[in-house]
């Protein structure tokens, strides 16, 4: 049905001649609009990030790469529409636009998941599983051409799948990041990608907005299919304009440092764990931290598996232990999972898996770092396992959390070697065989969840678990912009 068609059925006959000239005009306006055709311009060479792309004579393509993902030649600067026109010819996982707000960016994504979600991330730290965008059952059907549009104006985003409006957001971009799988060089430039999933982009266009174009096309638009409880989505939806309105009160700086404050976050080269990375990283980042990773080796680290992370979760690490100079930061935290064994600096035992084991160099480095970050009176924190870290680590001869407050995990540590008999103890045995005053597993605040067991002992921070991930990371935000 046309455009003017559409408006006859929905207005009172008084009102036919007024609607029928706007819509004239916004016809007039659309088809005079000048889209920006980038998919000629596309650098494959330079401006892929992974994947394997490859530029026939009118469209470019990608095969079946976790994540791939391709950098375009656009920074916008202004209001704008992006759209993309593409056909999934493989694969079962989802298509993504890389967009930008402001100095936020984020992915509109379709059949994500592996649950056949659509809908942005992230928002406020939170995929598409879990923040208010989410709208189920939207799976692309191979061989099929869609179309997918990211209209970014002042104060709120909208994205369409085949004109039919699947998630809108208010934001000014300071609650926007990308998830790692999507991660791009340039946060600036918009993007495109498919998860391990074989894809041909047919077209590839932006044009900016005008104020005088913005008035035209101020037509009312249905509001998104919700698959779920109507109720639920109406709250969140609610919940979410609160939260970027307060965002937006408290800083427009997005994820560019506003504070001049840095934080170093330490994660095992394998098995570490990427919620425990990813929720504080997150918090710090929202806060206006610069966040930097650190790992034994500049090299590629591998979570464990189904901890959080979406696709493969890996992560490349800003720098090597050995590199780091503590003078550049404002504390230095360490994220759980059993990969972090291979810091414990005075642990006598051993492990079963050998990559635990870590070697004599690496955690000499660790553990001159937590020297050298307790000497210089700043904060040093851990997560879950990452807590045996600092439970191994020796100042002036004794651990750092002898005599300290803090929390330990109540999980296992890996199976291994300890005091001379195999055993698997729980993890917080790491920190009470280390002279720590530790809390009962869930003492605090609620005992039916781990999520507020954070413990803060003059500049030692140590939560307990994945769960307190989040508000660990916040309260090492709080800490660092309040000194």
């Amino acid at each position: 049905m046309s455009l003017t068609r559409s408006l006859y059925a929905l207005v009172p006959i008084t009102c036919l001649c007024m609607m029928h000239g706007l819509a004239s005009r916004v016809a007039a306006e659309d088809k005079s609009a000048n889209w920006i055709d980038l998919i000629k311009t596309v650098d494959i060479s330079n401006g892929s990030v992974a994947g394997n792309w490859q530029r026939s004579a009118e469209a470019i393509t990608t095969d079946a790469t976790a994540g791939s993902r391709i950098t375009l030649p656009y920074r916008p600067s202004t209001e704008y529409d992006f759209r993309v026109s593409f056909t999934r010819t493989s694969g079962v996982h989802s298509v993504a636009l890389m967009f930008v707000v402001g100095r936020g960016q984020a992915t509109f994504e379709v059949d994500a998941w592996g649950q056949h979600l659509a809908g942005l991330q992230m928002i406020n730290g939170q995929s598409i599983q879990n923040n208010p965008t989410r709208v189920d059952n939207q799976t692309l059907e191979n061989g099929r051409r869609y179309e997918m549009r990211v209209e970014v104006r002042k104060g709120h985003v909208r994205a369409f799948l085949d004109d039919r409006l699947i998630a809108q957001h208010p934001t000014d971009g300071s609650d926007l990041s990308v998830p790692d799988v999507w991660r791009m060089p340039d946060q600036a430039s918009l993007g495109i990608g498919a998860y391990s999933a074989a894809t041909t982009f047919h077209s590839i266009d932006v044009r900016p907005v005008s104020e005088q174009r913005l008035a035209a096309n101020n037509i009312p638009t249905s509001p998104p299919m919700r698959t779920r409880d109507s109720d639920t989505v109406n709250s969140a939806a609610n919940n979410s304009v609160a939260t970027s309105s307060a965002v937006a009160n408290r800083s427009t700086s997005g994820r560019t440092p506003a504070t001049g404050k840095r934080v170093l976050l330490v994660i095992a080269n394998q098995d570490f764990f990427y919620r425990e990375y990813g929720d504080p990283r997150a918090e710090l980042e929202r806060a206006g931290i610069t966040v930097e990773v650190a790992a034994a080796r500049k090299q590629i680290c591998r979570p464990h598996a189904n901890s959080g992370q979406q696709g493969d979760g890996s992560v490349m690490p800003d720098l090597a232990i050995g590199d780091v100079d503590p003078s550049r930061y404002d504390a230095i935290l360490f994220s759980g999972g059993w990969g972090s064994s291979m810091y414990q600096f005075a642990f006598t035992g051993s492990y079963a898996n050998q990559a635990y084991n870590g070697d004599s160099r690496t955690k000499a480095a660790v553990n001159r770092l937590i020297n050298e970050f307790v000497d210089q009176d700043k904060y040093v924190g851990a997560l879950c396992h990452g807590v045996s870290v600092l439970a191994w680590s020796r100042v002036d001869g004794k651990s750092v959390l002898n005599g300290k407050r803090a929390v330990g995990s109540p999980r296992q540590s890996p199976a291994g070697t300890y005091n001379g008999r195999r055993d698997q103890p729980l993890s917080r045995w790491n920190a009470e065989v280390n002279g720590a005053r530790l809390s009962p597993a869930r003492s605090i605040g609620d005992p039916r969840t781990s999520a507020d067991d954070v413990v803060v002992d003059g500049k030692i921070i140590t939560g307990e678990d994945d769960s307190s991930a989040k508000l660990f990371g916040q309260t090492v935000a709080q800490l660092l912009t309040k000194s």
